[in-house]
């Protein structure tokens, strides 16, 4: 994301509609340091009136946000940005296949990842003879090559 401060322009979110947007809180408090943030995070009202476990899932959130490298946090904001305009279907399906690919085990979830990289850049019917080709019927399981076609169809951002 970029930041006027370091004259970073690697990143400027660019928001899909009017406001507000998935991602605002982090976008407004992304620049101040971690413990400032998590001081503004427990002074918000919202956050007060969660549940303290729910609480405690937030602020870890926080963190872990915190220790991604620059590009990461720019993806996670135009990811949370994407699944905001995606139809209530979309969304299920979404979080279906990301709990898929999360399952995965880690050499495969790479593996996936490489192929849909490859895959969402093609046209439709390209994408499919791909998937159906003995190429992919070979490396990848039938699980795998319909999460595959699932995260094309829905064009999710790369992992």
């Amino acid at each position: 994301m970029a930041n006027p401060q370091n004259g970073s322009s690697a990143h400027q979110f660019q928001p899909k509609g009017p406001g507000p947007h998935r991602g605002d809180w982090l976008r407004k408090y992304g620049n101040l340091p971690p413990a400032e943030q998590e001081q503004q995070l427990k002074q918000d009202p919202g956050f007060n009136k969660l549940p303290p476990d729910r609480q405690n899932q937030l602020l870890d959130r926080l963190r872990n946000f915190n220790n991604q490298p620059p590009e990461k946090k720019a993806q996670i904001l135009d990811r949370m940005e994407t699944f905001e305009h995606m139809t209530p279907q979309q969304q299920t399906s979404a979080r279906n296949l990301f709990q898929q690919y999360h399952n995965l085990p880690e050499d495969q979830r790479a593996k996936v990842s490489q192929a849909y990289r490859r895959l969402r850049g093609m046209p439709p019917d390209a994408r499919s003879q791909a998937l159906n080709s003995d190429q992919y019927r070979n490396n990848f399981t039938d699980e795998q090559r319909e999460l595959l076609r699932g995260m094309t169809d829905l064009n999710l951002p790369s992992h």
